[in-house]
């Protein structure tokens, strides 16, 4: 019997697709914001005697964190450790905003140049942590900067102007916050449902399977009855009652045999296997492409269905999340003499293995791993710019 297990890629696939053009549209938003940030350093820098050492130590500091939000997005694919350097380089640069003032002072009215990094240091928080620090983050930012505005250190504020330029800093952060918590909820809600169809879709596809099985079998068996009650009726003599008996311990065994062929939990024909992945890829994702040749009777132990169809739901969720919007996703299965092969081929961005980080398991573990715990081979081709092709191999010995 084929029985799928949670996949954890396939049970957050559009809560990673929402991550992913959330992270996207930030680092754009974060860039334009880090322009004027700079922007405003530097003609803040030459108007005023600010401390080089303290002053190009936070330029280099949010440089660097705006920069490598833009690499870890768009080359790397997960930002959360950009988010994390720029709201602590942020901090970081309210805390030490006194070093880099020295003994100089601001004009009237005149805000740090800094000042463009909180709101977005706030925001950044929720993609870099969880909802307890994120939420940290979004009090502790402007409460800082509101004592920042009020201390005696060369920025004559008064306190409501300095509660106000605090309070915009707080509303424009957790507004947006809020919207991206909502979002992901909605998202997890949504992999939810899928996963739930996907369960339900592969007991449907492996009742039609069993119930096609059963139709030929009792063909088979219909036969062999029908025969059996044919010859029995025309023996006239020892000999051909000897004939009839024969024939009806055959048709006895196959009745016992197909009985346990149908009721076993421990097996499943490579043809009901390929019937109910074809209905969870297609429930999965509508435009990948599904191709089926050599699809046969033979039966594969339980467990291998079960590793061989959660590996391969696998790797199709991590061809879907990492591939690229526009590459496209194919799935071919493929009956052999003696078992079946497996193929998840897209033509996306590619990776090299080798690089892959050994905490990322869904490869290392959740495909290879669990496909050769059952005696399967997994092949890994990949080249970047070209595509990813996930090969799985199994054979009865």
């Amino acid at each position: 019997m084929l029985r799928i297990q949670r996949v954890e890629p396939n049970k957050t696939l559009a809560l990673s697709r929402v991550n992913s053009l959330l992270e996207r549209v930030f680092s754009v938003a974060a860039s334009l914001i880090g322009l004027q940030t700079f922007t405003n350093a530097l003609t803040q820098y030459s108007e005023h005697v600010l401390h080089p050492f303290w002053f190009w130590l936070n330029f280099a500091l949010l440089g660097g964190a705006h920069l490598s939000i833009v690499y870890l997005v768009w080359i790397h694919g997960d930002g959360r450790l950009g988010f994390i350097a720029l709201t602590v380089s942020t901090l970081f640069s309210i805390i030490t905003w006194t070093f880099q003032l020295g003994d100089g002072s601001l004009r009237v009215g005149e805000q740090p140049w800094i000042w463009w990094s909180v709101g977005v240091a706030g925001i950044s928080a929720v993609g870099g942590f969880g909802v307890f620090l994120s939420g940290f983050f979004l009090v502790i930012l402007p409460a800082m900067w509101f004592f920042l505005q009020i201390s005696d250190i060369g920025i004559p504020v008064s306190p409501l102007l300095a509660l106000q330029d605090a309070s915009f800093s707080f509303l424009f952060s957790s507004v947006l916050a809020g919207f991206v918590w909502v979002l992901r909820y909605e998202s997890s809600k949504v992999d939810e449902a899928n996963q739930k169809a996907n369960i339900a879709a592969i007991d449907l596809a492996r009742a039609d399977a069993i119930l096609r099985e059963r139709d030929r079998v009792d063909a088979l068996v219909h036969d062999s009855v029908l025969t059996t009650l044919l010859v029995a009726a025309k023996a006239e003599d020892q000999s051909a009652q000897r004939h009839a008996q024969e024939l009806a311990e055959t048709a006895i065994q196959k009745l016992i045999t197909a009985d346990t062929l149908l009721n076993t939990d421990e097996s499943i024909s490579v043809s009901s296997l390929f019937s109910a992945l074809e209905v969870a890829i297609q429930r999965q994702s509508e435009v990948v492409s599904v191709e089926i040749e050599g699809s046969t009777d033979h039966l594969v132990p339980g467990e291998v269905a079960d590793a061989v169809a959660e590996s391969t739901l696998q790797a199709l969720a991590n061809a879907l999340n990492h591939a690229g919007a526009n590459a496209t996703v194919q799935v071919f299965l493929k009956g052999t003499a003696k078992g079946f092969k497996i193929v998840v081929k897209d033509n996306g961005r590619g990776f090299r293995p080798s690089r892959v980080p050994k905490n990322r398991v869904g490869l290392k573990l959740s495909i290879i791993g669990r496909v050769q715990a059952v005696g399967g081979k997994v092949f890994i081709d990949s080249k970047i710019g070209i595509g990813t092709n996930v090969i799985i191999e199994w054979s009865a010995a």
